[in-house]
């Protein structure tokens, strides 16, 4: 995540519009492209898509995805914090991911800016998409 003033709102907002090109109708803005290797191996596999919103310095519970899951920050700036720190940082336009199976909590530490993201979930069948925990440490 590159340094941005927590005051610059527009460096905060992922522009959605005005991506075209002069001379051009069309234009496909790629945000994540990577090889991944822990997708579920089943032949079926529960798909989610989900918009979420962290009110500035709000947390969400303590939780651990149970499988491939992708953000699109939106909005705002996002850490993840771990028992062993912060081990992810997004802000607006970054796409990130969180480890599988590992209890963490999302921060939004922005004092006036929500933050607002968009999540695909690939989970094997037999799991819920994210389990929630009491405090764990």
């Amino acid at each position: 995540m590159t340094a941005i003033s927590i005051n610059d709102y527009k460096a905060l907002k992922l522009e959605l519009g005005g991506v075209v090109p002069p001379g051009r109708e069309f234009f496909r803005n790629v945000l994540l492209e990577t090889l991944y290797e822990s997708l579920p191996r089943d032949p079926k596999v529960q798909v989610q898509v989900y918009n979420a919103e962290i009110l500035p310095g709000g947390f969400t519970n303590y939780h651990c995805h149970n499988g491939a899951t992708f953000f699109v920050a939106l909005q705002g700036i996002f850490e993840a914090h771990f028992q062993e720190g912060i081990l992810v940082k997004a802000k607006a336009g970054d796409v990130y991911s969180e480890p599988i199976g590992k209890i963490h909590r999302g921060h939004n530490p922005h004092p006036d800016l929500p933050f607002h993201c968009v999540a695909l979930c690939l989970t094997a069948p037999d799991r819920d998409h994210v389990t929630n925990v009491e405090k764990p440490w």
